[in-house]
């Protein structure tokens, strides 16, 4: 089972690049400063081009710092996306609980439709994947079920096939509510 739909919304995990998919948004984690670090914000950063590191600092010099859980937004720049969603997710499961509802609470509050998100904290903080996704996957079903308005597609792009098959063990045992 690669999805599930949960109140006309899709939760999918897929292997793939998060820097090459068409959503409105994807999430990236981030440090504070919102400076380059991590192989996949790296990635994501080089491939979007020069000008978004350019609004990473102009953010900056506005806010000083990402709080745990602080999500900011830069436009997509050379990426199938419009926006990226830089998000500090912290060093614990509440936090990376937290960090999740929020990407979510202001994809919807921007009206998008589609977001993804890459497994986050997993090389960055020491969980795992089966950790991860124990929280991540929950958290989305979760906010779908009480909070969602807009959001069409929630996404977990995964790097590799071990990865997946942990997120793809949590998916499977969601069940939608049977609503009466």
């Amino acid at each position: 089972m690669n999805q599930i739909t949960i109140n006309n919304a899709v939760i999918e995990i897929f292997i793939g690049d998060l820097y090459s998919v068409q959503y409105d948004a994807i999430v990236i984690p981030t440090n504070s400063r919102l400076l380059p670090s991590g192989s996949l914000r790296c990635k994501v950063l080089k491939e979007a081009g020069h000008a978004i590191q350019v609004e990473c600092n102009q953010i900056i010099s506005k806010i000083a710092s990402v709080p745990i859980g602080g999500v900011v937004i830069t436009s997509g720049g050379n990426l199938n996306a419009n926006f990226i969603y830089h998000l500090r997710a912290g060093h614990d499961q509440k936090k990376l609980m937290l960090a999740t509802w929020n990407s979510l609470t202001l994809a919807n509050k921007e009206e998008l439709s589609s977001v993804a998100f890459p497994p986050l904290s997993i090389d960055v903080l020491g969980f795992n994947a089966k950790i991860c996704a124990g929280i991540m996957i929950p958290t989305i079903q979760k906010y779908i079920l009480e909070k969602n308005r807009n959001l069409k597609n929630v996404s977990v792009c995964l790097e590799n096939l071990p990865d997946y098959k942990e997120f793809e063990s949590v998916l499977s045992n969601l069940t939608a509510p049977i609503l009466s």
